[in-house]
């Protein structure tokens, strides 16, 4: 007798129906929510990039590749309206704000003709600011930031006091005592030698360009007076936007000179103002290492001129 057991299961296949109805996914790269430099673009946006780039297999397929070797897509305003059930307006704005981001670029074919599309890289190479307690922990804010700032410089001056006062109390201090606060007091000197040749380089830095005064005091006056080699940094990354900046004016920057017109003569003073002020509201509410402020401030700051003076969204509050 023959048990089902040793009866051979028969093999069912995989049908055309059930692999074109399988349960199929739209990747969205995570830089798109980890990378600051994409902080501001809205979600609908980054699902408007992840469908498009899903086409890339129908444009290789149809030999959809321009003579420099890059893939271009065909898809219609009709068809992202009916996938993200949202009106022509909308999509136009969805894909304005990638353009405006660098991930989609527009080519026109001629009448009656389809637009070609070409989706850009994201950007990879920007650095993530990472946390060190999670999203919840709704503390870490502003204020806390500042507190940080102020709490490291009483810390380091009750350290000394209170050694100070150990010192003169204790008379039969150890040799290894003595030496380890011989040793915190070299540290200090240190720091504050240091301190003080970064206040030297700021004062250097606005004494060549004078229109960064007012920017630093408004933008950074507690890190300045806090942590000066931090603050150093961040001047340094101002006054290297500020030449940005002035030298996009002169090569004829549509978003800049409108500015200009607007503003007159502090038009780039003002701009840095304002793409500055979004980077430092930025990192109040994410950054937990003060040590580590000039370095994200920096990177920050720059990808976020590049992008501002590209788009006219600085003119409505940018």
């Amino acid at each position: 007798m023959i048990n089902d057991q040793d009866t051979p299961r028969k093999m069912e296949r995989v049908s055309r129906n059930q692999v074109e109805t399988n349960e199929r996914f739209y990747k969205i790269p995570k830089a798109l929510f980890e990378n600051e430099f994409y902080a501001d673009m809205k979600l609908e946006t980054k699902m408007a990039y992840a469908i498009l780039h899903d086409r890339f297999l129908l444009s290789i397929k149809n030999n959809w590749i321009d003579k420099n070797g890059d893939v271009y897509l065909i898809y219609k305003n009709s068809d992202l309206q009916t996938i993200l059930s949202v009106g022509e307006k909308k999509v136009i704005s969805l894909k304005k704000e990638l353009a405006d981001f660098g991930l989609l670029e527009e080519e026109r074919q001629g009448l009656n003709k389809p637009n070609r599309l070409h989706v850009g890289n994201i950007n990879v190479d920007f650095e993530v600011i990472h946390r060190v307690s999670p999203l919840g922990d709704k503390e870490l804010s502003k204020r806390q930031v500042r507190t940080c700032q102020n709490d490291r410089s009483r810390t380091s001056k009750t350290t000394a006091q209170e050694q100070s006062k150990r010192q003169s109390s204790e008379t039969n201090l150890s040799e290894t005592e003595t030496n380890s606060f011989d040793e915190d007091e070299v540290t200090d000197n240190n720091n504050s030698q240091k301190s003080q040749q970064s206040f030297i380089a700021i004062g250097k830095i606005i004494q060549t360009n004078p229109e960064l005064r007012s920017v630093v005091q408004s933008l950074i006056p507690d890190l300045l007076l806090n942590e000066p080699q931090q603050a150093e940094i961040v001047v340094r990354a101002l006054d290297r936007g500020y030449h940005f900046l002035t030298t996009e004016l002169e090569k004829g920057n549509s978003v800049l000179t409108l500015q200009k017109q607007l503003q007159g003569v502090a038009a780039i003073k003002q701009f840095l103002l304002s793409v500055g002020y979004k980077q430092v509201d930025y990192m109040h509410d994410h950054l937990i290492d003060i040590s580590q402020y000039g370095k994200y401030f920096t990177s920050g700051f720059e990808n976020r001129l590049k992008i501002a003076i590209t788009t006219s969204q600085l003119a409505s509050g940018f």
